[in-house]
């Protein structure tokens, strides 16, 4: 019933987040472009492929540094461009066609074992494809969801974000828009207020359900910023 609530309130406070409308192709492209980069600089080197290229098959048949130049805004061009190429030279060849539309129809486990056998896909990327793009009840377990889960209390610290991921899945609903609810809720509010250093708990609107803040009550000393306008 707490993450209900916590789902609740992060619904409240940032709204319902809407559907990602990118296929489950797209989809992928966008999250390993994503690893360890900002958001903004992952959509722009994503619509710069879209713009010079115009198709995944040209990226996959483009030069490598043609590539590799067009998504330099982010953080390791240089191994994601034929990090990219050789997923979409993999898909081909398995598939006969540049489309990942078939693993909205496979069960999540399925789904998951598949995409993970590719290079730098790993199980969160994985899940982001199949909940973003399918709606599939997946989570996936990001810095920010294992962050403040654990500052929560809904998991232990010792718990690595891929040992996290059953755990919380286990205690949401089997739904996606729940899932999704609570994934973007909590991504929302690292960017935003629950922070890597220096947490801005004094307008935190979870505080009164975090084990965090709870401890850093009964310290005199704490990273938890208790002001606004400090840090």
């Amino acid at each position: 019933m707490r993450v209900l609530e916590i789902t609740r309130r992060l619904v409240e406070h940032y709204g319902e987040p809407e559907w990602s409308s990118k296929d489950p192709l797209s989809q992928l492209i966008d999250v390993l472009l994503s690893h360890r980069t900002r958001d903004e600089q992952t959509a722009a080197a994503y619509a710069r492929l879209r713009q010079r290229f115009g198709s995944w098959e040209a990226v996959r048949d483009a030069p490598t540094a043609a590539v590799e130049e067009a998504i330099a805004v982010v953080n390791w061009p240089e191994i994601k461009a034929p990090r990219l190429q050789t997923i979409l030279r993999q898909i081909t060849a398995e598939r006969g066609a540049l489309n990942l539309d078939f693993l909205c129809t496979l069960p999540v486990a399925e789904g998951l074992a598949w995409l993970s056998r590719f290079e730098g896909v790993g199980p969160k990327t994985a899940a982001c494809v199949l909940l973003f793009s399918c709606r599939l009840p997946v989570l996936p377990v990001d810095t920010h969801v294992h962050r403040i889960a654990i500052r929560l209390g809904l998991i232990s610290p010792r718990l690595t974000p891929e040992q996290a991921q059953p755990v919380l899945q286990a205690l949401l609903p089997t739904d996606a828009r729940a899932i999704y609810n609570f994934h973007k809720g909590l991504v929302w509010h690292g960017q935003r207020c629950c922070y890597f250093q220096r947490p801005r708990c004094a307008r935190c609107f979870l505080r009164d359900l975090c084990a965090y803040y709870a401890a850093a009550q009964q310290r005199q000393g704490t990273t938890c910023e208790g002001e606004e306008g400090k840090g």
